[in-house]
């Protein structure tokens, strides 16, 4: 998703204005940091908690439809003589830090490295991907865990983080496991036919390829291959 002043385009977006267009759904957009979406979203101050991973804590403020699985991975920038395949090996260079966004989650396996490199001394958390991306501009000893198309989508669209471009390592770490992305319908904020109603148009389009093409639109094949698959794959290992 990409926000610029009051219009915001991408992927989500795009989505949703499909859904706009076929029913009498209308979705209005409010850009805060992703700590704080999820609060408006836990607290019933939000109805969708949108582009987001499945997981137990979000369990319990809503209904999840998944539209894509993804994969977060690690990201550097070129130039360092090491292999991470593990986050055992990601602990073990000692040189390096690790930088996240404060609300992000990808997992049990992502929370534990994170509290491992705060353990350690090791981490920075900012507020937001662009934050992080400045972060490693500024030191390449710098790594993070992110999303692989969110982290390119930023590169390729925010001009303070452009002359990334071509600079950047994608490592693929063994123990963190593919999730479900996709939209939370708060069952906390709307009412039961409306949350139904909301449930059955999304689950009914994201049953089409719309959203697969998108991220191919928008994304490279190799960001693709490292980072995402089809939702219909979601039970296979």
């Amino acid at each position: 998703m990409i926000a610029k002043g009051n219009q915001y385009t991408g992927i989500m977006p795009d989505f949703l204005s499909l859904i706009e267009a076929k029913t009498n759904c209308r979705f209005a957009y409010f850009h805060v940091p992703k700590s704080r979406q999820e609060y408006l979203f836990e607290s019933g101050k939000a109805d969708l908690l949108i582009s987001t991973v499945k997981t137990d804590k979000r369990e319990k403020s809503g209904y999840f439809v998944p539209l894509i699985q993804l994969r977060a991975a690690l990201i550097s920038i070129k130039g360092h003589n090491f292999s991470i395949q593990s986050a055992k090996d990601l602990i073990e260079k000692k040189a390096l830090r690790l930088v996240v966004v404060r609300g992000y989650d990808y997992g049990p396996v992502y929370q534990r490295i994170v509290e491992e490199m705060n353990r350690l001394g090791r981490l920075t958390i900012e507020s937001d991907p662009i934050s992080v991306g400045r972060t490693m501009q500024n030191n390449a000893n710098y790594v993070t865990i992110m999303a692989p198309t969110l982290f390119m989508g930023l590169v390729q669209t925010e001009v303070i983080l452009t002359n990334l471009i071509g600079k950047l390592s994608f490592d693929k770490l063994d123990d963190l496991p593919w999730n479900e992305s996709g939209i939370y319908i708060s069952t906390l904020s709307l009412s039961l036919e409306d949350q139904n109603y909301l449930r059955s148009q999304l689950e009914k389009n994201a049953m089409t390829d719309m959203i697969w093409k998108s991220y191919a639109n928008y994304y490279s094949p190799e960001v693709l291959k490292l980072g995402l698959r089809r939702r219909e794959q979601s039970h296979e290992h």
